[in-house]
């Protein structure tokens, strides 16, 4: 057991959740006046996130969203990496009860964060997940049913992050959809813009959408 177990706070589940960032302006470059960009009209808690249970249903306006962006970018002679912001995603695990929120601010695509979500949601023990970048780093330890995750700033001292406890197969159960539903939507929107952006790949010619 790591030193740390002793002081996480015990809580009795997370709620995991993948949206879609989006944006109400494109910015072509630096110079250039931002151009509004029409959002989705589909019901949302954020006007600037689309998460997966609110975008399930509603495949074909969150397309008709991305399909503008990749029209406004062939329009400024924009690459991929010059726009990829625009298709970015984010994972949170939140327990509003407790005042729990833990974010992965540096997982973009949902190939990254579906290796963090394959490792909790498998059957594995001790040390099932570890990862860090730039002032972030998050690990996933799993003990007798139980999981033990911390986030935390391996740059600061002056930073303790935060610890929790919670059962595995609360968490295991929440997943399993969660995966499913985002692999759904992100099959649909490669299916009608041809790239997969989402998964992290590089853009493929199809269709109209090039943005290679």
């Amino acid at each position: 057991m790591e030193p740390w177990f002793a002081h996480a706070k015990l809580i009795n589940s997370l709620e995991p959740e993948i949206a879609f960032l989006l944006w109400d302006e494109f910015h072509p470059a630096p110079g250039h006046r931002p151009e509004p960009l029409a959002l989705p009209e589909f019901p949302r808690a954020s006007r600037l996130l689309a998460r997966t249970s609110e975008a399930i249903g509603h495949e074909a306006e969150l397309a008709a969203y991305y399909g503008r962006v990749a029209t406004l970018a062939q329009q400024h002679a924009l690459k991929l990496h010059q726009v990829r912001q625009y298709f970015w995603m984010d994972l949170r695990l939140d327990n509003e009860e407790a005042d729990v929120h833990l974010s992965f601010p540096w997982y973009d695509t949902f190939a990254a964060m579906d290796y963090f979500l394959a490792a909790v949601a498998g059957n594995d023990q001790g040390m099932v997940y570890d990862d860090q970048d730039q002032g972030w780093a998050v690990e996933v330890w799993a003990c007798n049913g139980a999981l033990y995750i911390r986030e935390s700033n391996p740059d600061s001292d002056d930073e303790p992050g935060q610890a929790v406890a919670l059962p595995r197969a609360g968490l295991q159960a929440r997943i399993a959809p969660l995966r499913e539903r985002t692999a759904k939507l992100v099959a649909c929107l490669a299916k009608e813009l041809g790239p997969d952006v989402w998964l992290g790949g590089e853009v493929q010619p199809a269709g109209t959408l090039d943005l290679r």
